[in-house]
């Protein structure tokens, strides 16, 4: 009888651990939006990036350069755009209306842009917005810690 009480509370105890645990929807989630961002960059998934952000997408990057959804998704595509490490950590969101979101967090960002190497801890500002049944990317800034 103990031993089937012992278990007992370990299965829901596994069972607690694996619920909690479970990724969001990042349809349904703008810090799991934000994550699914930061992976499609990762892995250099094209497809993802363009399915995730609005058609008016804007990204602004280090140095204060611009691009818009076309241009992150022809680097990312044709290789221009290499991303080796751009894990978000300390992420923050903030809800307006539900129609709008802000997350903000810190990234160590590694990888290249025409070749040329990219190394910096990065503070990033993500804008998530409510389209239809789902959130989408709207605008993304990086800025280097000094």
């Amino acid at each position: 009888m103990k031993r089937l009480l012992v278990l007992a509370v370990l299965g829901l105890f596994s069972l607690t651990t694996y619920a909690q645990s479970a990724p969001a929807d990042p349809a349904q989630d703008p810090s799991a939006l934000t994550g699914a961002f930061f992976k499609a960059m990762q892995d250099e998934d094209s497809n993802k990036m363009q399915s995730i952000t609005t058609d008016d997408f804007s990204i602004v990057n280090f140095d204060g350069n611009t691009a818009d959804r076309d241009l992150l998704v022809q680097a990312l595509s044709g290789g221009h755009l290499t991303v080796e490490t751009a894990t978000p950590s300390g992420m923050r969101a903030r809800s307006y209306n539900n129609d709008a979101a802000v997350v903000t967090g810190t990234t160590k960002f590694k990888g290249s842009l025409q070749g040329q190497a990219l190394q910096s801890d990065v503070l990033f500002t993500a804008v998530c917005v409510k389209q239809g049944n789902g959130w989408k990317v709207a605008n993304v800034q990086f800025s280097p810690i000094r």
